[in-house]
């Protein structure tokens, strides 16, 4: 067999084989989820919500009615570092995405060359061997343009603004995870505040039933074993205050950071008195929109959907490639006569054709890469709407657990308090000494604080649910659900 037609049979399995790539592997592209059934699970905590209309605010944070916390909340969208970041990357993506239109649209431009040149005496350009000359070229107008016949242009364009709006909708996701890493840092400085306010009452208590002890001992109305008891106890209370102290200072810090700002700035942070509160309200259409409230979703969507176009733009490279150039300007050897003599001008139009023949399977690997691209995206997706369903579900289930402890340690304290006023009448009327009432005493600083804790770990699933729901956030162009 010739060498000619070798060649030639290598191009017919070259082009058979490209085209073929085309949809062999169709049936197993990945593809995304529908929306997971989560009606039982949202009927389920109706009974704890109120419903409405609406969906969280985009300023979510106002509704706390806490000038701190709002204070918070925009030094750190102004300053954190983390968000800076993310929005640069949005101006990158918009920047991306002018520079792919002005694929769809011809460019002009000018060029001026000049050369001295010889050719060599032995020159296979016999008519100018030996020759010295210089040459100018003025092309004043060159014109490119890049004829998109397989649509390879607008589907990289697509491509570009797709992940442009899926960085918009990660830069939403960073507003919102911020906002409620603040919130949430916050309502845990408020309530490890009021664990240290009633650490320092427990340790007072505990120091004054040490004298106490310490007088019954001194009297001999006493044992050791009751001084002793009464020590390991204050020393219990003092290492519970310092683990309290240590928080608030800790969360001042955090605070700091999230603002972009230093320690020092922490400490400046003003606690404000009194319960934070919000009335949380479920959507009324919560399983059916939540999709276009989620921006992390909505990034993935966006995401999976540019890696589609993406594969359309691999798919045209098999295909011819044309491209209109033209051209006009004065060409001359001659110094004198290039702008002298209107037999110095030039001029040309017309298309330029490329066609892949052999690319060493450059582009089926190509395809193949975007093809797998597209996949990763659509299950990153898949995830996302998994998990998106996951947290919500978890921060209603969470609520409703919170909310009946609330009730159960409020009564708990209800009960505490009754019965250190007992205890104090029965001391008042000589019926016991004074250990009974400062145990009674004791008691109610430990439900308080256990109720504060509670009280925090509410307020911060209060917030786990205004970001499970979005924050929010809208998509303008929702995904079917």
């Amino acid at each position: 067999m010739s060498a000619r037609r070798l060649i030639a049979l290598a191009l017919v399995v070259d082009f058979s084989a490209g085209c073929a790539r085309f949809g062999d592997e169709e049936g197993t592209r990945a593809s995304l989820l529908p929306m997971p059934d989560m009606t039982n699970s949202v009927a389920a905590a109706r009974g704890s919500f109120a419903s409405s209309d609406a969906w969280p605010s985009q300023t979510w944070w106002k509704g706390f009615a806490s000038p701190e916390l709002q204070r918070l909340i925009t030094t750190a969208l102004a300053d954190n570092p983390d968000f800076k970041v993310t929005a640069a990357r949005l101006r990158q993506s918009q920047a991306m995405v002018d520079a792919q239109a002005a694929e769809l649209y011809p460019t002009v431009d000018a060029n001026v060359s000049f050369s001295a040149q010889r050719f060599s005496a032995n020159s296979v350009q016999a008519k100018l061997a030996g020759e010295n000359f210089r040459q100018m070229l003025i092309n004043p107008l060159i014109l490119r343009y890049h004829l998109d016949f397989w649509g390879r242009d607008e589907a990289a364009l697509q491509g570009a603004v797709g992940r442009s709006l899926a960085v918009a909708a990660e830069l939403a996701d960073a507003r919102l995870l911020l906002a409620a890493s603040v919130a949430k840092a916050y309502f845990e400085l408020l309530a490890a505040s009021e664990k240290q306010d009633i650490a320092e009452r427990i340790v007072t208590e505990r120091q004054a039933l040490l004298r106490f002890e310490q007088t019954r001992l001194t009297t001999g109305l006493a044992t050791d074993a009751p001084l002793l008891q009464a020590r390991i106890a204050f020393a219990n209370a003092e290492q519970g205050l310092a683990v309290a102290r240590a928080d608030v200072e800790l969360n001042k810090n955090l605070l700091a950071a999230l603002a972009g700002k230093g320690a020092d700035w922490g400490a400046g942070i003003v606690i404000e008195p009194g319960q934070v509160d919000q009335t949380l309200t479920l959507p009324v259409d919560l399983p059916l929109h939540l999709l276009a409230h989620r921006p992390d979703v909505s990034a993935a969507r966006l995401h999976a959907e540019a890696a589609a176009e993406e594969i359309k733009v691999a798919e045209t490279a098999f295909y011819p490639d044309v491209n209109l150039v033209a051209f006009t300007g004065l060409h001359s050897v001659s110094l004198s006569d290039v702008l002298l003599q209107g037999s110095s001008l030039a001029y040309a139009v017309g298309p330029s054709i490329e066609l892949p023949i052999f690319e060493g399977g450059r582009l089926r690997a190509n395809l193949e890469y975007q093809q797998s691209a597209y996949d990763a995206a659509v299950e990153r997706y898949n995830r996302s709407l998994v998990h998106a369903v996951q947290e919500v579900a978890d921060a209603l289930s969470r609520w409703r657990e919170l909310d009946a402890r609330l009730v159960a340690q409020r009564q708990s304290l209800a009960d505490a308090l009754a019965a250190e006023q007992l205890a104090d009448s029965l001391h008042r009327h000589g019926l016991s000494d004074r250990a009974p009432p400062s145990l009674a005493k004791l008691d109610v600083y430990q439900q308080q604080f256990r109720l504060a804790v509670l009280v925090g770990e509410q307020h911060k699933v209060r917030i786990n649910i205004i970001k499970a729901l979005g924050g929010g956030y809208s998509d303008a162009k929702p995904a079917k659900q």
